[in-house]
């Protein structure tokens, strides 16, 4: 606000109703682009002297070398418009907090914007601690010339379960991220968050964290101070992003370990660099670690939803017993919380229980509005032996899934079975890896939100042991065949359910 302040005063106050919407610098030849925001009922009034008194203050506030050039944008807000700021000023600043329209309130009273934010508690605990309502009036004075009062309250309410259980996942708008493992810091503290795609990247971002390899490090010493700093670039298969950090003490490089060829996660400010004359991250926190190249999904890679099934068709799922999943003394109630859901649950026979091993029969069922619906099921041709101990637990033999189809058919048609559902398993987290795995390898991204029963019942129930089979016991479920997909997924389903019933889920 700096330059308005200045402005102001070469101005005499005369246009302290101007914001400014964007300031473009263009190398060749150097211009520097301003464009001010006027109230819609005052731009068409403005005459060439008007005009000539902000032009002839700007350049006296720009370096002599730079041309200038001045551009105008009607200001014009209404309470659809100051909702649509917000909603961009999270999607821009905080990509991980979701904000939904209904939450904001805003009233337009003598030209001032009166917003008002009932967060989810679990965000407003997030920023209270931080200088919100500072950074989004900032934010907001770049895009209305109104003033802007703005309210942040804890509406008391907090995600779904199915949510929390996701962490960081379950704050996350459907973006792109980058899953990173074995982190060794380097300098500054550990980094927690997600690295974003660097093709995402803005040229300013407060908090920006990002992952790649190191395709170039240089060392520098500082002529006015004698310490070191470093410049590098990072390349996370999507584009290249710059980075710089300082040294704190005169010849001191912790940063040294780094080296060409490393894959590392950096955070920090990310922001214009006038020396680089390039957006660059100045580096507060660095990790080295491990880049799991299969979370890298471009979205112009991706494949549409099937419109058909090729390998493996859902059947019809009838079983009337299922009306006493909810029979109680006086009558049969289906929990709110399962009311307008569909869920699909699912579970793989592998040949071992690494991602590497292969898939040898996948099985899923369809929950919607709290009955079984449907079933998924198949073998699947691992195109290798399947070992004795697996056929001994599974039943499953190299006869079974000799003409069995390919998983790259099986995927695709899942791919269409659980659109718009949430994943349920048991012990998601091995299941989802063959997911990904083979939506990786053929094209496909599941942005579907996935439950695990088992992080459930732990939550839920008090049990010598979690296993499907103790659980199922728990609430006298039949397991018969256990170690067939279809019917482990039957029995999770009627499982999940049980938990619903039982456990604090909002609707």
């Amino acid at each position: 606000m700096e330059f308005l302040d200045e402005f102001n005063k070469l101005t005499n106050e005369r246009f302290n109703y101007l914001r400014v919407s964007s300031v473009n610098i263009q190398k060749k030849p150097p211009k520097i682009i301003v464009n001010f925001l006027v109230p819609y009922d005052i731009l068409d009034s403005y005459t060439d002297e008007d005009k000539k008194v902000i032009e002839d203050a700007v350049i006296s506030l720009i370096p002599p070398s730079m041309q200038v050039e001045i551009t105008y944008s009607k200001s014009f807000i209404n309470d659809d418009i100051v909702k649509r700021y917000v909603m961009n000023y999270f999607k821009e600043k905080h990509p991980t907090v979701m904000i939904e329209t209904s939450e904001i309130e805003v009233a337009i009273v003598n030209g001032v914007a009166f917003v008002k934010i009932n967060m989810k508690s679990m965000f407003y605990d997030y920023f209270k601690s931080m200088d919100l309502i500072g950074s989004m009036t900032n934010y907001m004075s770049h895009k209305m010339c109104n003033e802007l009062r703005l309210e942040i309250n804890d509406s008391k309410k907090d995600l779904d379960l199915d949510a929390d259980l996701a962490t960081e996942d379950s704050i996350t708008i459907i973006s792109r991220r980058i899953r990173t493992e074995n982190h060794e810091k380097v300098v500054g503290k550990e980094i927690t968050a997600r690295a974003r795609y660097i093709v995402d990247s803005k040229e300013v971002e407060e908090i920006a964290v990002y992952a790649g390899e190191v395709i170039e490090f240089k060392r520098n010493e500082s002529k006015k101070t004698g310490n070191s700093y470093y410049v590098f670039k990072i390349n996370d298969g999507t584009g290249n992003l710059i980075c710089k950090a300082f040294a704190k003490y005169k010849g001191e490089g912790d940063y040294d370990q780094i080296e060409v060829g490393d894959e590392i996660i950096v955070q920090g400010r990310k922001d214009l660099d006038t020396f680089l004359h390039d957006s660059v991250l100045l580096c507060k926190d660095i990790s080295k670690c491990k880049i799991d190249k299969s979370s890298i999904i471009l979205k112009e890679d991706l494949k549409s939803v099937p419109l058909k099934y090729v390998a493996v068709k859902p059947e019809r799922y009838i079983d009337y017993i299922q009306d006493d999943l909810f029979a109680t003394n006086e009558s049969k109630v289906i929990p709110d919380y399962l009311l307008g859901k569909s869920f699909v649950v699912f579970d793989f026979e592998t040949t071992g229980l690494d991602v590497s091993d292969e898939v040898i029969e996948l099985g899923a069922v369809k929950i919607v509005d709290g009955f079984i619906s449907e079933t998924f099921s198949t073998f699947v041709n691992p195109h290798i032996p399947i070992p004795a101990r697996i056929t001994e637990i599974t039943s499953i033999t190299d006869k079974d899934v000799k003409d069995a189809p390919d998983m790259s058919d099986v995927i695709a048609d899942f791919y269409k079975f659980s659109e718009n559902c949430v994943l349920v398993a048991h012990n998601a987290q091995f299941d989802k890896k063959f997911v990904d795995k083979y939506a990786k390898l053929n094209g496909y991204i599941f942005t579907n939100r996935t439950m695990d029963t088992l992080e459930i019942a732990h939550k839920s129930v008090v049990c010598k042991n979690y296993k499907l089979e103790t659980l199922c016991d728990y609430f006298d479920i039949s397991l018969e065949g256990a170690h067939r997909a279809v019917n482990d997924c039957l029995a999770t389903a009627k499982l999940f359910i049980e938990l619903v019933k039982i456990g604090k889920f909002n609707k």
